[in-house]
């Protein structure tokens, strides 16, 4: 005798859309859009200016911050287990990423029966592959950091979580987990990125520029964090809880 399915477990019944379902797809649509965009924009350079400081910052920096936004609404309306499957998906689309690249770049030189079709001139190839190769050190470099501050983020954001229960400190795991992992992304992505390219006193003025506008995004993104959690939830928009 066949019986239904059971749907009682799952985020979304498969007949409608919920609150909780949408959150999860959009903090996870968010994450991949962001970490996208801050490989293949992290090779340009742009001088922040504040007051007598002036700091330099590749300008995927602040699309790579609001991944830490979308992992720490995961962990905690969702848990642990849900945030490392998004951490591992994003591994294996910078891998892609990366692999998608030097098909773009190379597939006319290694593949018999691809050519350059249209208007496409030796001189734009040459300008697009100076651009993407830049990119696929900084894609490495990114992978590299990423994997490592990532799976920091989610491990501390957790523990923090099991720690402090009841105390009504969401704000202090969202500021901690995300402080601490994006200054270790920042170091080990600006160095592997930019040494033997840039002088160490640019990489310096980098990995510094990297942490002050890291750290800002993870301050301003935490009532961001209570209000996907709230929708995510049922809560009052301005619920402070948890």
């Amino acid at each position: 005798m066949d019986t239904a399915p059971d749907h009682s477990n799952l985020d979304m019944p498969p007949d409608r859309v919920t609150r909780r379902a949408f959150i999860l797809f959009f903090c996870v649509g968010l994450f991949m859009v962001s970490l996208v965009l801050a490989a293949i924009t992290a090779v340009k350079i742009q001088a922040f200016h504040f007051g007598p400081l002036t700091v330099l910052v590749p300008a995927g920096t602040i699309a790579f911050g609001l991944t830490y936004l979308a992992t720490d609404v995961i962990s905690e309306v969702w848990g642990r287990g849900y945030a490392l499957c998004v951490v591992f998906s994003g591994l294996l689309m910078r891998f892609l990423i990366l692999i998608l690249l030097l098909y773009a770049m190379h597939a006319e030189d290694v593949i018999p029966f691809i050519t350059v079709g249209g208007n496409w001139t030796e001189t734009q190839q040459a300008a697009f592959v100076e651009v993407f190769s830049s990119g696929n050190r900084t894609n490495f470099a990114g992978m590299v950091a990423f994997g490592v501050s990532a799976l920091a983020d989610v491990l501390i954001f957790h523990h923090l979580r099991q720690r402090d229960a009841g105390k009504n400190r969401l704000w202090l795991r969202n500021n901690i987990s995300t402080m601490v992992s994006q200054t270790v992304n920042s170091a080990i992505f600006i160095s592997v990125a930019f040494a033997g390219v840039q002088t160490w006193s640019v990489i310096g003025s980098l990995i510094l520029g990297q942490v002050i506008v890291k750290l800002s995004v993870a301050a301003f993104d935490t009532p961001i964090v209570y209000l996907l959690r709230n929708i995510a939830e049922g809560r009052k928009l301005t619920d402070l809880r948890g």
